[in-house]
Parts: structure tokens; sequence; C-alpha cells
């Protein structure tokens, strides 16, 4: 079965972040797993130690989707959204998502 990630880039509504997080970890996420083919989820906030400056967003989720059809995935996670609880915690003109397929095999030190 293909792997695939997607990656969700996002921010808090200003002064919000605990509400943010709250909703995002205990609510959302949740949400995302019932949908068809993703299988796995971890949010990560940034580290004060970076090798570049810092980017524009404060939050990285990775959802991990399992499947051969990548497209029904998504199309499942989008019809499933309007069952999803949001929040306007969520800073949506701050937010980018891309899906991710591999290029290469994992290599492992």
């Amino acid at each position: 079965m293909a792997r695939h990630l997607l990656v969700v880039m996002s921010n808090a509504a200003p002064g919000r972040d605990a509400e943010y997080n709250e909703w995002y970890t205990h609510t959302h996420l949740t949400g995302v797993l019932r949908s068809d083919g993703i299988t796995a989820a971890q949010r990560f906030a940034i580290s004060p130690h970076q090798l570049m400056d810092k980017g524009p967003y404060d939050y990285m989720a990775i959802y991990e989707i399992e499947t051969e059809d990548l497209q029904k995935a998504l199309d499942s996670l989008n019809s499933g959204s309007e069952n999803m609880t949001m929040s306007d915690s969520l800073d949506l003109e701050r937010t980018a998502a891309w899906v991710f397929s591999p290029c290469s095999e994992r290599v492992e030190g």
C-alpha cells in the first residue's frame, strides 16, 4: 500500500494559542483520523532552535495516508470536513496544506 504525508502548517488566531492547541489536539485530529486512508497524525510546534530564520508558521501537523487511491482518500477528507468541528481559534488565512508522496526509498543511518 502506498504511503503519503499530508503536511499542514498553521497558526493560532492572535492570543488564542491555548484554545487552538486544545481544539486541534483533542477535537480536530480525531475528526481527521475518521477519514478513509488516514492512519496516523502528529502535531509539532516550532522549536526556538533553527538552522534558518523562523518561517511564517508556528505549528505543523503531519498526517499519514495509506492508500492505493490518494485522490479517493483526499475526497474522503474533504467530504468529512463538513462533519468536523472547526474553531475560529485557527487562523485560516495563515494555514497551508500539501500532500507529499515518496520519490525515493527510506534511508536510515
